[in-house]
Formats: structure tokens, C-alpha cells, sequence
């Protein structure tokens, strides 16, 4: 449930960079809200790096 949360969330992150800019409010709050499901993952998953990382690096 959480990593169908952080690769949607990604998603839509980068739709938004594409249409408003990486500076735009909306894409920053996206952006924030990917973090905070980033770091709620990380810290049930504190010994998962190598999948964090492969989470982080897909799209």
C-alpha cells in the first residue's frame, strides 16, 4: 500500500514539474508529500536501503 503511495505520488510529482516548473507551489507540496511517504517507509523499513534506493531511482 505505502510503495503504490510513493510511486504515485512520484508520478505525480513529475507531472507536475512538467507542466508548472520544479519552482511552482504545487509541485514543491508534491514534492514535500513524496518525502514525508518516503520517510514513513524508511523508518518501517530502516534495513531496506538497497530497495529504498531502487525505489528512488525507478520512474
Amino acid at each position: 500500500m505505502l510503495l503504490s503511495q510513493i510511486t504515485w505520488k512520484k508520478r505525480d510529482m513529475h507531472k507536475k514539474a512538467d507542466l508548472y516548473g520544479l519552482t511552482d507551489t504545487r509541485t514543491v507540496q508534491s514534492s514535500q508529500q513524496l518525502d514525508t511517504l518516503l520517510n514513513e517507509y524508511q523508518g518501517i523499513h530502516p534495513r531496506t536501503k538497497k530497495r529504498f534506493a531502487g525505489i528512488i531511482k525507478e520512474y
